[in-house]
Order: structure tokens, then C-alpha cells, then sequence
């Protein structure tokens, strides 16, 4: 008799607890529905409604931060668009500040035939921007004078980017040696790798860490003497998959640059994970965090912008491997579920989050599922695209 009553006192609570999320689903698909608006990709532009109101909250903010969800084409073209219609003076991006500056030398520097070889020699080094419209979007920024800034721990693979331009650059001739090695082994491992996943990187290997112990015991000009330590470091973040110490690294690096952004106009590109202004999706307090309390402390603001596909395909990071399908019901897409109801149609969709925080605020609805709760508190707007496709590498 009492293993009955537990048993249906377990399936009514179980029952409760579903018509509880189902009711708050409805309240925020209400709300929701009430602060949407629309825009379409029309051509080469982005017209309508939503898109005008991003772009007036854009203007009106010091700092515009899009956290995305990676590997589409749809994304960098968004990104695009708004840096054609704003004048920014900082782009700050997943890449570490030495592969930013390479980025940006060479853009400035190289013919258009030099600037395809070197893509085509290094180009899958160049973590998200080896896709042709992520690497057009760079260009288009360098162009256009914005400065190119990285915050990020270097690429797993960009050793040998970055090796390659310190054996050209340095004045001690036992560290271009060094230098060279750690460039044609990371070729080679990497090779390995995508024969067999099982194969390591390089920078991961005991070879790596004795090379790179040895240049530190070296004569080493100040530039050198901090790569090899961002060399160091970002294998010691790899190896013990520490994301806390990725984030601090990220952190600091952004307020090194202190002196060249605050004041300024900044436009920032990240993962979804990193661009909140509260409390990460991933229970941190990142960079989106970091800005929006610097921004805050100058009297001015920051603008948080999350842009995810709701279907469609999305790239592999290593060139030949198959894009894959989105799923809106897996990782933290599933918790979007209020809004992707709304979704219709082709048109790309804007959420204005500020109602719908303010009514969590007065008690009006309460969110059990954490992240839609981060999502809500942590960005102003949501973008969603019913359909994107998968980035595409450039053709050979």
C-alpha cells in the first residue's frame, strides 16, 4: 500500500512539474510574441524591422558584442553587415593577439595572388577564420581600418603559424632552428591527425614542451620571450582541459589592450559561452561580463547580441570532415524552445530580452531551466535564423 502511494505521489509530482514548465513556456512565448520583430536577407542586405532596431541599439552602445553559435556561413554575413553600417575601432575575436597581428600584416601587406598562397600554405591554422567568410569579414574590417585584436589562448595547430614568422624575425640562430622544427613537426602531427584522430597534436607532445623549455633558457628579444610563454601556457590549458585558466588568460588579455579600447567604439565576436553579461551558460564569469562591467564603470554600455541558426547545417572545424546538423533540441538551443516556437517562414527573427527579464525581475515568471535563465539575463537580444548553412572553406 505505501509503495502505491509513493509511486502515484511520484507521478503527480512529475505531472506538476510539467504543467509548471509548460505554463512558464507559455508566459515567455507570450512575452516573447510581444517583442519580436523581423528582418530578411534580402540579396547582398539585411531589411526590416528587427534589423533596424539592432542596429539603432548598436549605434547607441560603446561596446556591441555578438556571441554566436560557430561554423555557419549566415553568422559572419550578419556581422558584416553591421560593421558596414557602424564605423568600429576595435575587433576583438577568438584568436590569440599574435595570430590577430599576423592576420592583420598580412592583409595589409600581401597582393591579392600572395594573400591566396599563404591562405592556402596556413590557412587551416587560422582557427574559425579559415572559412572564406569568416576570413572576408577579417578583411573587410582591415580595410575599413579596425583594428584587429585577439584575447584568446593560441589555436591547437597555430604553433606552426606562429613559429613561421618568429624563424623569420628572430636574431638567435639556435632559436630559428627551434623555431623551424616546431613549425614542420606541427605540419606533420597535424597531417597524422587528420589520417587518425587518434594521433596527437604536436603542441601537445613531451617533444613540444622540451623545445619549448629550452627557448626559454635562450637570448630572446621581449616579443619572443612573451610568445613562448603564450606558447607554453596554452599548452598547459590544453593538456589539462583547465577552461578557468582559459578564461583568466582571455581576461587579461583584454585589459593588457586596456588603453587601446576603452573609450572607443568595439565590436566583439565570440561563442555564445563567452559574450553574456551575467553569468556564462558554462557557470563563469567571462569576457562578455568583463565589458559590460568596464563599459559600465566609464558611464557608458554594452550591447549583448546572441545569434544562433534553428535548423539547417553547420561546418566541421577541419577541412574534408562532414558539416553536421543542427539539432534545436540538443545543448543550449534546447532551452530556446519559447522562442523557436514563434519561429515561421524565412524571416530571420529579433527578441527584445529587456521585457522579458523585467517581468523575471517582478516575480511575473519564474524559469527553472538555468540556462534559458543565463541566456535571458545575459544578452538584450536573440537573433534566430530558421535555416543556416555550413561555413565553407576556400576552394583550392
Amino acid at each position: 500500500m505505501m509503495i502505491r502511494k509513493i509511486i502515484a505521489l511520484t507521478i503527480l509530482t512529475c505531472l506538476l512539474n510539467t504543467l509548471s514548465i509548460f505554463a512558464q513556456d507559455s508566459l515567455i512565448t507570450a512575452l516573447a510574441k510581444n517583442n519580436q520583430t523581423t528582418f530578411t536577407k534580402d540579396v547582398n542586405q539585411l531589411k526590416g524591422l528587427g534589423w533596424d532596431k539592432i542596429i539603432e541599439k548598436a549605434k547607441g552602445s560603446s561596446n556591441v558584442l555578438i556571441g554566436e553559435d560557430h561554423f555557419t556561413d549566415e553568422i559572419p554575413f550578419f556581422v558584416s553587415k553591421i560593421a558596414e553600417q557602424i564605423k568600429f575601432d576595435n575587433f576583438f575575436c577568438e584568436i590569440d593577439p599574435f595570430t590577430a597581428h599576423i592576420f592583420e600584416q598580412k592583409i595589409n601587406t600581401l597582393s591579392t595572388d600572395a594573400l591566396k598562397k599563404y591562405k592556402a600554405d596556413y590557412g587551416n591554422t587560422f582557427s574559425f577564420y579559415a572559412f572564406e567568410s569568416e576570413f572576408n569579414l577579417l578583411k573587410q574590417l582591415v580595410n575599413g581600418k579596425t583594428n584587429i585584436r585577439g584575447t584568446d589562448q593560441i589555436l591547437l595547430v597555430a604553433d606552426r603559424l606562429i613559429c613561421n614568422e618568429l624563424m623569420q624575425s628572430t636574431k638567435n640562430k639556435r632559436a630559428k632552428e627551434i623555431y623551424e622544427s616546431i613549425r614542420d613537426q606541427s605540419k606533420a602531427h597535424f597531417s597524422a591527425f587528420l589520417k587518425d584522430q587518434k594521433k596527437p597534436f604536436y603542441l601537445l607532445t613531451e617533444d613540444f614542451g622540451k623545445k619549448i623549455d629550452e627557448l626559454t633558457k635562450l637570448k630572446l628579444s621581449s616579443e619572443e620571450n612573451k610568445i613562448v610563454a603564450a606558447l607554453k601556457l596554452t599548452a598547459e590549458i590544453y593538456k589539462s582541459q583547465n577552461h578557468h585558466l582559459r578564461i583568466q588568460l582571455m581576461k587579461n588579455q583584454l585589459m593588457a589592450d586596456y588603453n587601446n579600447w576603452v573609450g572607443k567604439k568595439n565590436l566583439y565576436k565570440y561563442g555564445a559561452n563567452h559574450a553574456s553579461k551575467g553569468e556564462s551558460m558554462l557557470e563563469i564569469y567571462d569576457i562578455g561580463n568583463l565589458v559590460n562591467n568596464v563599459a559600465d564603470s566609464q558611464f557608458t554600455n554594452s550591447l549583448h547580441i546572441v545569434i544562433v541558426g534553428k535548423s539547417g547545417m553547420q561546418a566541421s572545424p577541419f577541412q574534408g570532415f562532414p558539416a553536421s546538423k543542427i539539432d534545436e533540441n540538443e545543448g543550449f538551443l534546447r532551452s530556446l524552445k519559447p522562442f523557436f516556437k514563434l519561429i515561421n517562414g524565412n524571416e530571420w527573427q529579433c527578441f527584445d530580452m529587456a521585457p522579458i527579464r523585467r517581468a523575471i525581475e517582478n516575480g511575473k515568471i519564474k524559469i527553472t531551466d538555468i540556462k534559458l535563465l543565463r541566456i535571458i539575463k545575459g544578452f538584450d537580444l536573440l537573433v534566430v535564423i530558421p535555416e543556416v548553412t555550413a561555413s565553407q572553406f576556400p576552394k583550392s
